[in-house]
């Protein structure tokens, strides 16, 4: 269920959710900083859980770490 969350995010941004669930998202250039606030919002509503956005940023925001923080809510 929760990559179902993450799909729905992508699309909500028209953007593809990466084959490699392990890259950065903004460093990898598919999305830039709005748009992974964007990402991260649509993941809040979608949720309906508040994701630790200073956790996220200390790394990487990749796919699988978004999973992640779903999964440990």
């Amino acid at each position: 269920m929760t990559i179902d969350i993450i799909n729905t995010a992508f699309a909500a941004l028209s953007k593809p959710i990466p084959d490699n669930h392990t890259i950065c998202i903004y460093r990898s250039g598919l999305l830039d900083s709005a748009e992974v606030m964007q990402l991260l919002l649509e993941i809040e509503m979608e949720s309906d859980l508040r994701l630790d956005l200073a956790n996220l940023m200390e790394g990487d925001v990749s796919v699988q770490r978004l999973l992640d923080a779903l999964l440990q809510k």
